[in-house]
C-alpha cells in the first residue's frame, strides 16, 4: 500500500525544533504513527507541542527565518502573529510557515510541572508522563495523550488511529484513556470498546 503525505516529513519538523531550546513534541496522527514505528495512513500536516509559557522563546527560534500565524481567538481564522502579541487561553494554535515547510504549534498548559488538558482541566498528569520517545527517537505525545485530543472529533482517520494504536496499549494505558473519557464526555462511544479490550 503506497500512503501519500502533504506537507514536510516529521524528521524535517524536528530537526527545526531542535534548535529551539524549550520542551516539545511531534502530536497528532503522526505521533501515533511513529510511536507504533510505522506510517499507517496519509498525513496533511505536522503537528508539534511546546508549553505555554515557552512560546516567547518558540518566537525568537523562529523569527528570523520563519513566518508565524496564530488563530486567535479561536474561530477567527488564520492571521499574523504580531511581535508583541501573547496568546492567550482558550486560544492555542500557532503556525510556522518558510519556503516549502510548514507545520503547527499547540501551546500546552503547564504549570508546576503539570499538564492540563486545554478542553477539560480536571484532566491532569505530570508533564514527564506526556511525551514518549518513538522507536526512531523522535519525541512524540504519548498514544493515550494523543487518542483524548482526538476523540473529540468523530473522523475516519481518528477511528482509524484508534484501531491501530489500541491493542498496543498496555493496561495502565488504556485505563488512564478511559478514566480521561469518562470525565471529559461520559457517553463517548469509545468508552466501551477501550475497556472491553483484552
Amino acid at each position: 500500500m503506497t500512503v501519500r503525505h502533504e506537507g514536510p516529513s516529521p524528521e524535517r519538523v524536528a530537526a527545526v525544533m531542535a534548535s529551539v531550546d524549550v520542551w516539545w513534541a511531534i502530536a497528532g496522527g503522526w505521533a501515533l504513527d511513529l510511536w507504533l514505528g510505522r506510517v499507517t495512513r496519509g498525513h496533511h500536516d505536522v503537528e508539534v507541542v511546546v508549553r505555554r509559557r515557552d512560546q516567547a522563546v518558540v518566537r525568537e527560534g523562529l523569527a528570523q527565518d520563519w513566518r508565524l500565524r496564530c488563530i486567535d481567538p479561536p474561530g477567527s481564522g488564520w492571521r499574523a502573529l504580531p511581535s508583541d502579541h501573547v496568546v492567550e487561553p482558550p486560544a492555542f494554535q500557532l503556525r510556522a510557515a518558510r519556503d516549502d515547510v510548514e507545520f503547527d504549534l499547540f501551546l500546552e498548559d503547564v504549570d508546576a510541572g503539570v499538564w492540563s488538558y486545554r478542553r477539560d482541566r480536571r484532566v491532569r498528569r505530570p508533564v514527564d508522563e506526556i511525551v514518549v520517545a518513538a522507536p526512531g527517537g523522535l519525541p512524540v505525545v504519548r498514544p493515550e495523550v494523543q487518542l483524548l485530543s482526538l476523540a473529540r472529533h468523530a473522523e475516519s482517520k481518528h477511528e482509524h488511529d484508534l484501531e491501530n494504536v489500541l491493542h498496543e496499549l498496555d493496561a495502565s494505558a488504556r485505563d488512564w484513556l478511559v478514566d480521561a473519557l469518562r470525565l471529559t464526555d461520559r457517553d463517548h462511544h469509545w468508552i466501551d470498546r477501550i475497556s472491553l479490550t483484552p
